[in-house]
């Protein structure tokens, strides 16, 4: 197989280490519109993983060579820009996953994504809201499958200077898009895994919403959310999410409520490995621990993207775009009523 990779970032190179891991795949091409960002990969790739990898390549977007088609398209770049890359690579592949969330939060691009969905059903469309794909939370849903569920919430709170570290190029968020919450930056976007998994337990079936608390930063160039909160409602529980650009240590939590006992994931628990709590009322306890690294997050998303691919009938994905749109719009209705 042979998978192209648009956006030559610290995310990309990500995804082209998952790639690289899977026997099927045997070329794989990150690209980008400038040299200096490739040359930039190519160096931080060898950093992270300490040598280079003879399956990845690396090529200008929309040069001669890029006219080819691609078994698959893996769409790594800034949200504002998701809705340009889908539209010239349209040709080249059936199927497309696209980093979260699916788009900035505006009304037009959100509906170029419905009609794709709809205009294009022999191509797939995911997107890559990859803790959704994690064993522990696999797990956690497992267990609470049959359960009477109350009250869910969903917390994603990490302090920018992660996001920095991982992209040592850079001083500060203010010249990228995640100081510009309607360019999908902002905690409401970047962090919107909390808001995403708390969908993902609530089956997807969100019936209310509301804005709980929030924190905007204007310093004139820039405007972006620091800190997000919300509340959803399903026919049957009420659930709470949190995200914010300011908590050290990294807070990623989900704790769900029902009649008899108390379930906690704790995402990175101890380094990467997560954790699974149950607290029982009757003074029970168990506790499932999930060993991984970093680079599994990757993994565990491209091995489902490319499962998907192979699957060609009946495919079923709970990272399709539909769950993925679910996402923006609640974003895009916060938004609206705030900015």
């Amino acid at each position: 197989m042979k998978i192209k990779i648009i956006g030559g970032g610290s995310a990309g190179n990500h995804m082209a280490y998952a790639l690289s891991q899977i026997k099927d795949i045997n070329k794989i091409y990150i690209s980008d519109l400038s040299h200096k960002i490739l040359e930039r990969s190519k160096k931080i790739y060898i950093e992270r993983y300490k040598k280079k990898n003879r399956k990845i390549h690396y090529l200008i977007e929309n040069n001669k060579e890029d006219e080819k088609k691609f078994d698959a398209i893996i769409v790594s770049t800034p949200p504002f820009c998701h809705k340009s890359n889908i539209n010239d690579n349209l040709n080249k592949s059936n199927n497309f996953l696209i980093e979260k969330p699916i788009c900035d939060p505006t009304s037009s691009s959100i509906s170029y994504f419905e009609n794709l969905n709809k205009k294009f059903k022999n191509k797939i469309f995911l997107c890559g809201y990859n803790h959704r794909l994690f064993p522990s939370t696999l797990k956690l849903k497992n267990l609470i499958k049959n359960d009477n569920l109350k009250f869910c919430r969903v917390s994603f709170k990490e302090n920018i200077s992660g996001f920095l570290k991982a992209h040592s190029w850079l001083k500060s968020i203010n010249e990228t898009y995640l100081s510009m919450t309607k360019q999908g930056g902002g905690a409401l976007c970047e962090h919107s895994h909390a808001l995403n998994l708390l969908q993902f337990f609530m089956n997807d079936k969100i019936r209310k919403f509301k804005i709980k608390n929030f924190n905007f930063v204007d310093n004139k160039k820039n405007y972006h959310d620091t800190q997000f909160s919300g509340i959803l409602n399903s026919n049957t529980c009420i659930g709470e999410f949190d995200q914010n650009f300011e908590t050290l240590p990294v807070e990623k939590i989900v704790e769900i409520f029902s009649n008899k006992k108390i379930y906690k994931l704790t995402y990175n628990f101890k380094g990467s490995n997560d954790c699974i709590e149950i607290f029982y009322f009757n003074g029970n306890y168990k506790k499932f621990i999930f060993k991984k690294k970093r680079s599994d997050d990757f993994l565990y998303e491209a091995k489902h993207f490319i499962k998907i691919i192979k699957q060609k009938k009946n495919i079923k994905s709970s990272i399709e775009l539909k769950n993925s749109l679910k996402t923006i719009k609640i974003i895009n209705q916060f938004l609206k009523k705030l900015i």
